[in-house]
């Protein structure tokens, strides 16, 4: 499994179709790696999984005995209006039968709203130790999802929520900073990657033990009155690669171009990269 583990992060997971960064990777492998260090015993899940991008770097960090739950919508996709992802049931399996163990993969198609912690815990038969949440992106839904994650993580688990800090997408951070309206018995304690990172309290200086020379700048700030790191993982976008260009400064202004600048502009804006 450490073979196929260092193939994908190297190589396969480009190969999937999805939203992934490689900063996101590199957190996710050294918190799974650190759980395992730590004995944190439980299962995987993903709330979201679109293609399987994430779902099968989960997947592939589990345990031999550990089981990978994967829920979303498929072919519900009516019940998706603000169209967040559109999971694809085939495409994910055709993805984990490539990269991972198909054998050891639980497929919940519907609803997440629709489901509970115990839900959750029934298919994986126990605690969780790694919940992704990239489902929909609307508060009431945010807020439900962290609930579940909550309410079904091991002692020592990590929840993973996506596009909390993400500026087409502010619903997420509504429905984060609404879940933390009361106590609750996990703790942020770290983003970067578009990703943050949530877990019980007892184990949140471990995992930023395990961050702290992840990215190419760490800095310690306060968020919901917590100390988290805030780690930045320098890579030029397509933008800026192509600005590099020589070539570009020489082409940029010709008649067409503006337009198909827009036009990628609303394209990336719209699905949401």
């Amino acid at each position: 499994m450490v073979d196929r583990l260092t193939a994908y992060v190297r190589r396969g997971n480009r190969n999937v179709i999805g939203w992934l960064t490689a900063g996101a990777v590199k957190m996710i492998c050294r918190i799974g790696h650190a759980q395992i260090e730590a004995g944190v015993q439980g299962h995987i899940a993903e709330i979201g999984v679109h293609h399987g991008r994430l779902f099968i770097l989960l997947a592939l960090l589990a345990r031999p005995q550990e089981r990978s739950i994967a829920i979303d919508l498929f072919g519900q996709q009516h019940l998706n209006p603000e169209q967040s992802g559109h999971g694809d049931l085939p495409a994910l399996m055709k993805n984990c039968s490539r990269y991972a163990d198909p054998s050891a993969v639980i497929v919940h198609e519907g609803d997440s709203t629709a489901i509970t912690s115990q839900h959750v815990m029934d298919m994986a038969g126990g605690p969780i130790r790694l919940f992704s949440i990239d489902g929909g992106h609307k508060a009431g839904v945010t807020f439900h999802d962290l609930e579940t994650a909550e309410n079904s993580l091991a002692e020592g688990g990590v929840i993973i929520l996506d596009d909390c800090f993400a500026e087409e997408w502010p619903d997420v951070s509504t429905g984060f900073h609404r879940f933390f309206a009361k106590p609750r018995r996990v703790v942020p304690f770290a983003t970067g990657g578009n990703k943050t990172l949530l877990t019980t309290p007892n184990a949140a200086e471990n995992y930023k033990r395990a961050l702290v020379d992840c990215g190419t700048a760490v800095a310690e700030r306060e968020f919901i009155g917590r100390p988290i790191y805030c780690i930045r993982f320098e890579r030029r976008s397509f933008d800026q690669r192509i600005k590099g260009l020589g070539a570009w400064n020489s082409i940029k202004d010709k008649p067409g171009i503006p337009l198909l600048r827009q036009a990628y502009r609303r394209w990336r804006f719209q699905s949401g990269r």
